[in-house]
């Protein structure tokens, strides 16, 4: 079946935006080290490790979109279920995992932080198994939201005082996530401008997320 004439343009936007969103996953998760390193407080390591996590599946996005685009340039025939079977499963994986260190990070006083990380490890990877047996990756993207907005009411009953500052990062997280759901969705020609404001705007959420902690671990 040939390939719409603008889905080439649309892979290129998804790869300039996922390689951004690398940057930013990565300079939050270094620019918390230091806050870490001072504080020992787990609630930001969990919250800076989930961003490690979200940017090991966006690398995975990354390498999924120039395989794409090295497809069409080479006029290279790919089984798509299977291979994109390959990079979901990861990429399922660690995004799951992402918002599980941000539940992590509102309930690691209440549980012991190693059976906590086996557990969430253990349900991640059954959750990733869930496109494979549903062919379903909307039910997935519904169980992961489902997550986060645990984690964001969560927040908003645990932390107080100077630490009820991480209750906007957390929504932030949750608005970035909520537009990556519908970025996720199937690309089509007639969206290509839907998604290209989308990219931008998760991009300003990125930036604000990022300048939030660079102001507040001054």
């Amino acid at each position: 079946m040939p390939m719409p004439p603008m889905e080439p343009m649309m892979i290129v936007s998804e790869i300039l935006f996922t390689i951004l969103s690398v940057i930013f996953c990565f300079l939050i998760y270094r620019k918390t080290k230091e806050s870490y390193e001072l504080t020992k407080y787990a609630g930001i390591k969990y919250f800076r490790e989930s961003f490690l996590f979200f940017g090991l599946s966006y690398v995975l996005r990354f390498l999924l979109g120039l395989t794409f685009i090295s497809s069409i340039a080479f006029d290279v025939f790919l089984p798509r279920g299977h291979f994109f079977l390959l990079f979901a499963l990861p990429l399922s994986y660690f995004s799951t995992m992402g918002i599980f260190y941000l539940l992590f990070g509102t309930i690691w006083k209440r549980f012991d932080g190693k059976k906590m990380i086996i557990i969430g490890h253990t349900i991640a990877v059954l959750m990733c198994l869930v496109p494979v047996f549903t062919r379903s990756h909307a039910l997935l993207s519904i169980l992961q939201f489902a997550l986060l907005i645990a984690a964001v009411v969560l927040s908003y009953t645990t932390h107080q005082g100077k630490l009820s500052k991480m209750k906007l990062l957390y929504v932030l997280v949750a608005v970035l996530w909520l537009i990556n759901l519908f970025l996720l969705g199937k690309p089509h020609p007639m969206f290509l401008e839907a998604q290209l404001v989308l990219e931008v705007i998760s991009l300003g959420v990125f930036y604000t997320i990022y300048y939030k902690l660079a102001k507040w671990v001054a």
